[in-house]
């Protein structure tokens, strides 16, 4: 099994193995004849694996005749925000973000700033499977062109006028903020200014290798719990390496799941709008904990299929309010049309500084329930098959199978679905129950690997 995976997401892959610089070069040529030949915008990550991408990304492009702009490291908001300010026909993000660091990406945006809906996804990868790539001549291809550094101020001069800058900078807030080595550390100055944050960041190096596992989650947020009683920090951060996820540390050391990130953003958005029924648009398997914040502020809660650019265009095509996905990613209609974690940490510092109160006060008042994930080893094409036939075995749940299968009981729910992003299959099982949770996750766990 090639460890190569194409999908909503591009294309990624372990390096060497999978994601090599020819497919690299192949996959830049169907974007750039997906792009007409036109003006391209290209960022990259910290990993090592990322400047040996770059490299052939931006020849593939240029074999295309397009023109492009090359931001360097730059995490995934800045590009979403900069791609439409240069008029760009679309642009490509190379970094693994929440993957681990033997893996990278390709990840293609289209001119929105938005990742490629479905109809745009499936016509690129006729293109790259195709392999019917523009080929300018010699005297056509365009010289790579850097983008400006001030673009950093025009994100920001955006981000403050959506979020109360003057509360959360009166609340001279201390926080501890983890970047992963990734690109997000290019803000983080920038970012503590604006706010006036006693900002204190770790693991904000470009030395190519990542500190621990990338994805914002609980096991992932030692380094930063460590830190907040001794510093007496009102907040941590756990970032993803391209700033599109984000995790968090409390003012009394809880290390929060990435699902309570959504919740608490949702709760203080719906509180502050004077709107009534606004429209909130979430995965299938995002904790129970949104659907209890909806309800509360007597909103419209509708769930789709999981990926960014799912819930983006549902969010577009319904006219929501906001749209997230329990990974620790949400954006809102006045923001950009991708998921970013400086917006989200702006937004919980604007609901500590507001309600004035502390972050474990806000945790306080969410639903909580006991949430088990868990990730099994499969090919993409027997996951598939495997999931199929687990629903045979579980006639008294309600079956959804919108996006893989999701089994609801009154006391708790189950959702398996094949990754769109690795060779797995992912387990969730959430229940006001702890030891429930953790058996449905073993019992089902256990039938997968029967299956297989």
């Amino acid at each position: 099994m090639r460890p190569t995976k194409l999908g909503a997401a591009g294309i990624r892959g372990v390096i060497g193995t999978g994601l090599t610089p020819e497919n690299a070069i192949d996959f830049a040529c169907a974007f750039g004849t997906f792009a007409n030949g036109g003006k391209v915008i290209v960022a990259l990550d910290t990993r090592s694996s990322s400047e040996m991408l770059h490299q052939a990304v931006v020849s593939g492009l240029q074999s295309c005749g397009c023109e492009v702009h090359d931001m360097g490291i730059a995490p995934a908001m800045l590009l979403s925000f900069v791609i439409p300010k240069l008029k760009a026909a679309g642009a490509l993000l190379i970094g693994g973000g929440h993957q681990r660091e033997s893996w990278n990406s390709i990840v293609p945006w289209g001119a929105n700033g938005a990742y490629l809906n479905n109809i745009q996804i499936r016509e690129l990868f006729d293109i790259y499977y195709g392999r019917r790539f523009f080929s300018c001549a010699w005297d056509g291809i365009k010289k790579v062109v850097p983008v400006s550094e001030n673009i950093q101020a025009q994100y920001f001069d955006a981000l403050c006028k959506v979020v109360d800058t003057k509360a959360i900078a009166t609340a001279n807030f201390t926080v501890v903020s983890d970047f992963c080595n990734g690109s997000g550390s290019t803000l983080e100055k920038e970012f503590a200014a604006r706010f006036n944050l006693n900002s204190i960041p770790i693991n904000n190096i470009f030395s190519g290798i990542l500190p621990h596992d990338p994805e914002p989650r609980p096991h992932s947020a030692f380094q930063v719990q460590s830190l907040i009683k001794a510093l007496k920090s009102d907040i941590g951060f756990v970032f993803n390496s391209d700033m599109s996820r984000v995790s968090l540390v409390s003012d009394t050391g809880e290390t929060l799941s990435e699902e309570c990130t959504f919740p608490l953003g949702a709760d203080y958005l719906m509180e502050k709008s004077t709107e009534d029924a606004l429209r909130v648009v979430s995965n299938i398997c995002t904790s129970k904990t949104l659907d209890d914040i909806v309800a509360r502020h007597n909103g419209i809660l509708e769930k789709y299929t999981t990926g960014q650019s799912n819930i983006i265009d549902c969010m577009k095509e319904s006219n929501a309010f906001i749209s997230g996905e329990g990974s620790g990613s949400f954006t809102s209609s006045d923001w950009l049309p991708s998921f970013d974690a400086l917006y989200v940490s702006a937004v919980i510092l604007e609901a500590m500084a507001v309600k004035q109160k502390t972050l474990s006060e806000l945790v306080a008042e969410l639903p909580r329930y006991h949430i088990v994930k868990k990730t099994i080893k499969s090919s993409s094409m027997n996951a598939y098959n495997r999931i199929r036939l687990l629903k045979n075995h579980f006639k008294n749940a309600k079956i959804c199978e919108m996006d893989g299968l999701r089994l609801d009981w009154d006391d708790g729910w189950v959702s398996l679905r094949a990754s769109s992003t690795e060779q797995f299959i992912r387990l969730i099982s959430e229940s006001n129950n702890k030891e429930l949770a953790e058996d449905r996750a073993l019992q089902i766990h256990v039938l997968l690997e029967n299956l297989s």
